[in-house]
């Protein structure tokens, strides 16, 4: 029997309340630059704010200082932006800060010659997984330019780069997101997305989840 949309609606927010969960569910814009079976179980399981790593923790400390030592008019820090995806699913960020019509990403990078360029000056562009964070945050405000600030590790010397919106980019985004949505969903009925797989195998090597995705297949096995 099909089920008409708004009992869809109506079932799903019942589950929701059984479980505990927020309504609507929430997709972190930086998750989709990464593996997306980890976003999924993420969200399902609810650990997102028990995964943060020591680069996210110095990231931190970095938006902390720019805060609160950087006297700026007219400047925003930790701006909240969302966007809905659908009924039940919103995308979600956190801009860095916003000066005027313009939002600023501040990163944290190390340098060596063995792993990309080997100094700030030599930083020819930001990373794309950078570029296309910022490029979602700008959708989300309804704004066209934005600057990725990257300080050296050593020393925080730092150097910024240029992006513009491009649509194009964060359509690609959105099909990421719902990937995920698909992979939550199968899990709330009982199934395992193991369909999704890494984008590199690298990522399961310090993801938490490893454990779980071993017991049932290897995805780093089949990322590479």
């Amino acid at each position: 029997m099909e089920i008409p949309d708004e009992l869809k609606t109506l079932n799903r927010e019942i589950k929701d309340k059984i479980a505990g969960r927020k309504s609507p569910r929430r997709i972190w814009v930086t998750s989709l630059s990464f593996c997306l079976r980890k976003a999924a179980l993420s969200i399902y399981l609810g650990t997102s704010k028990y995964e943060r790593t020591g680069d996210m923790l110095l990231g931190t400390l970095l938006h902390k200082w720019v805060q609160e030592n950087v006297e700026v008019g007219d400047i925003e820090f930790e701006v909240p932006l969302e966007y809905k995806i659908s009924d039940g699913w919103i995308l979600v960020g956190r801009a860095d800060a916003i000066l005027g019509d313009k939002i600023l990403e501040f990163k944290l990078k190390g340098f060596n010659q063995e792993n990309g360029p080997g100094s700030l000056k030599e930083m020819e562009e930001p990373s794309w997984t950078w570029k296309e964070q910022l490029n979602a945050y700008l959708t989300m405000a309804g704004l066209e330019e934005g600057y990725i600030y990257v300080f050296n590790r050593d020393g925080l010397d730092f150097k910024h780069f240029k992006v513009e919106k491009d649509k194009e980019l964060f359509d690609k985004l959105l099909r990421r997101a719902w990937v995920v949505i698909r992979g939550v969903e199968e899990l709330d009925q009982g199934k395992f997305p193991a369909w999704i797989t890494p984008r590199r195998s690298d990522e399961c090597d310090s993801c938490p989840f490893r454990p779980i995705c071993a017991a049932i297949d290897k995805p780093w096995e089949k990322s590479r």
